[in-house]
């Protein structure tokens, strides 16, 4: 008897070549698939890569021009802070620490403005060898973008020359060692008294212009020799 091949049908007609050939087109497919894929994960770990660098070199520059650190509860569409604590660098690199009891960041306010309550100072521009922990004035606000502390009510300050200021309103111009005031200012030295309706310090406290209706009365020093007032005989 005539045995017969197990291959029936039009494929037993086929060389063997012909026959792999959809199995090697189906192995080509896979390939490219998967090269397509290890070519997209490349992409995609590359631009992770850049993502986090790029926030690593924000979060450097937003220290570099100051930040902010205390509890925060969000109240309502605002956010209270109690306890903040700002700090920064003037122009001269002088760092300096803002502080308050309360620090509330309004939905409508701009970026980075924040109100205070009780807001105090650290800076040597203003408070050289005093008290850290007092209380400038009964409430502020501080631009952080711009380092701008303006201060309310009940204003009391002093400069490293020995000059001592209370007014109702006075900003703070951080990066520039500079304090202007739109409110009547009453001022005490070691050369007297000032009343004037607005000042500016500039020069690091060196240089203060008073303005409108200024007032002044000059305090002689009783501590210096009083010259006398007859002339001095000479010997020939």
């Amino acid at each position: 008897m005539t045995s017969l091949t197990a291959s029936s049908g039009p494929d037993a007609f086929q060389p063997a070549a012909a026959r792999w050939e959809p199995r090697r087109a189906l192995a080509l497919s896979v390939a490219r698939k998967r090269t397509a894929f290890v070519r997209g994960m490349r992409l995609f770990f590359t631009a992770s890569a850049l993502a986090i660098a790029g926030l690593l070199v924000v979060q450097l520059v937003l220290g570099s021009s100051g930040s902010v650190t205390g509890e925060t509860e969000a109240v309502s569409a605002d956010i209270r802070m109690t306890n903040p604590r700002f700090t920064g660098r003037d122009e001269s690199l002088t760092p300096y620490v803002v502080t308050a009891d309360t620090a509330i960041r309004r939905r409508d306010a701009a970026d980075g403005v924040t109100e205070l309550e009780r807001p105090r100072l650290d800076y040597d521009f203003l408070e050289a060898g005093a008290d850290v922990s007092r209380v400038l004035a009964e409430s502020g606000r501080y631009d952080l973008p711009n380092r701008i502390l303006d201060l309310y009510s009940d204003v009391n300050f002093r400069t490293r020359a020995g000059y001592t200021f209370q007014s109702n309103h006075a900003r703070i111009f951080l990066r520039e060692e500079r304090v202007t005031g739109e409110e009547a200012v009453e001022g005490t030295g070691p050369m007297g008294t000032i009343r004037a309706d607005s000042y500016e310090i500039t020069d690091g406290g060196n240089r203060i212009i008073f303005s409108g209706n200024v007032r002044a009365r000059l305090i002689q020093d009783r501590t210096a020799p009083v010259p006398d007032a007859s002339p001095e005989e000479g010997n020939d």
